[in-house]
């Protein structure tokens, strides 16, 4: 990877623009988007111009916030996921971004427009698995799609990925709520639900309350890790991925939740390995997914 241009990012956005940021978020939220900075930057030096892929790189962010994030603590600010996409060496031919609050999709939309890629970006209001397919009919034909899924909990249902998934080119990343949400949750709201969160997220027929019975040593651990299995299995079983990679996010007290990765081509794999490889501080990582 080429020079580490995440200190130029944050640098863009520490002057107050009077728009609405995401507040007080932790500083491991820094550390899941300097990941997906660098599997961008990776991604898009390595693709974007390259013959094989004429139609270029396209851009999906189904929980885009407002843009700019600020640091418990410290209130620093620092870009986000969409804000990041815009700003790439080598820029998306598309970028799509949804919302679901409108004054934060507002303020998400003005910063995109004075970005040079402006022309290029496109900003829909509302629930991403309400409008998916409207999406989806705006991706360019042919054209690699990375999609960056952040929800807060339990909010990407398995059925808005598989509409993605139909292209095919799609390789994405979804935060996991294994930690705060579903090993906490599976058994005293989930469990009698058929149709709750967790199974919309897992996908028909998971088996996942079957799974977890005959889990053997049902430890926060063992559990955290029977649900990640089994949402890989879904992804690899009914839409066809078959490189996964996974980083746990954690804070003071513990595991919070794991980024997943999903590609249907091994390369994607190593760039999302190349993107793990160095934390926002600086210091090298070499505990990657395999």
């Amino acid at each position: 990877m080429a020079k580490d241009r995440w200190p130029e990012l944050c640098k863009a956005v520490e002057e107050d623009d009077a728009l609405l940021v995401w507040e007080d978020v932790g500083p491991w939220t820094e550390q899941k988007l300097y990941f997906w900075y660098r599997y961008l930057e990776t991604t898009t030096n390595a693709i974007v111009g390259h013959r094989k892929w004429p139609a270029g790189v396209a851009y999906v962010d189904l929980f885009a916030g407002a843009g700019v994030c600020t640091l418990k603590k410290s209130n620093r600010r620092v870009p986000g996921s969409v804000l990041i996409a815009a700003k790439m060496s080598k820029p998306f031919v598309k970028i799509l971004a949804c919302e679901k609050n409108p004054d934060f999709a507002k303020a998400c939309r003005i910063r995109l427009s004075r970005t040079s890629v402006r022309s290029r970006c496109e900003v829909l209001v509302g629930d991403c698995n309400e409008r998916v397919h409207e999406i989806v009919d705006r991706i360019p034909k042919g054209a690699l799609t990375l999609v960056f899924i952040d929800p807060k909990g339990l909010d990407a249902r398995f059925e808005t990925i598989a509409a993605l998934a139909q292209r095919r080119r799609v390789d994405f990343v979804s935060l996991f709520a294994d930690a705060y949400d579903i090993n906490r949750n599976a058994e005293y709201h989930y469990r009698r639900d058929p149709d709750s969160k967790l199974d919309q997220v897992l996908g028909p027929d998971s088996g996942w309350r079957e799974k977890l019975d005959a889990l053997s040593s049902p430890t926060g651990r063992n559990r955290r890790r029977l649900f990640a299995d089994i949402y890989k299995d879904q992804l690899k079983r009914l839409l066809e991925f078959t490189h996964f990679g996974e980083k746990t996010i954690t804070c003071a007290s513990g595991a919070l939740y794991k980024l997943v990765y999903a590609s249907h081509h091994k390369l994607g794999l190593k760039f999302w390995n190349e993107a793990l490889r160095k934390e926002p501080s600086g210091q090298r990582s070499f505990r990657f997914s395999q």
